[in-house]
């Protein structure tokens, strides 16, 4: 569930940003994330989970029968989605990114609403379900450029789920860049946060920004 939405860098940008923290983060996070990699031409949203919290359980994990958790932050992310289109940033013009809960929150948002996005980041995670479960994405991302960063002994997210949504990723026609890097470090990398920058310079070029 989301609980307000914090904005910052140009309001006339040529691409937007939807920055969704992890559990226990704030978008105070991300706008120190959006800090740390410095890049111009960009409008960030950064949407609140109430409780700091996008579902009280691990991505993995067995959701209860009646779970309204995961049902509203998919639809808070479509909300804001919305609010940017609206706003003038159409889906080509707007970068998914998401750290740890909210990569994996945005990782099986963007695969249930494949499309032509201006990036998609995902900063270890993956999306979200049990192993047993038969999951469903169909659609094209249409060349997407895409990032998806973790270590190889993430102790949150396994090798296992991020090399499922790098294939789900890859076979619905996103243009995928994997990092794996050895380790146990749940964090956004010296090299994670190189490569998430290069992607959103590279995005705003695109549009003739200067």
């Amino acid at each position: 569930m989301a609980a307000g939405v914090e904005c910052w860098g140009e309001e006339d940008a040529p691409v937007a940003v939807l920055a969704v923290h992890g559990r226990t983060q704030s978008p105070a996070d991300m706008r120190a994330l959006a800090e740390r990699l410095d890049v111009e031409g960009l409008r960030w949203l950064a949407p609140a989970a109430a409780g700091q919290s996008w579902y009280p359980y691990g991505f993995m994990e067995d959701r209860p029968g009646d779970d309204p958790w995961l049902a509203w932050s998919l639809e808070a992310v479509d909300e804001h989605v919305g609010r940017l289109v609206e706003a003038g940033w159409p889906p080509e013009r707007v970068v998914l990114l998401g750290f740890s809960q909210g990569a994996c929150l945005l990782a099986h948002w963007a695969l249930l609403h494949p499309a032509r996005y201006a990036g998609l980041v995902v900063l270890t995670g993956g999306y979200v379900g049990t192993e047993r479960e038969e999951l469903s994405f169909t659609g094209d991302f249409d060349g997407t450029p895409a990032l998806l960063a973790g270590c190889e002994a993430d102790p949150w997210v396994p090798r296992t789920r991020m090399a499922q949504t790098e294939d789900r990723l890859r076979g619905m026609g996103a243009h995928l860049t994997s990092l794996v890097e050895p380790g146990a470090e749940h964090e956004v990398s010296a090299t994670a946060g190189e490569l998430t920058a290069r992607l959103l310079r590279h995005t705003v070029g695109g549009t003739g920004h200067r």
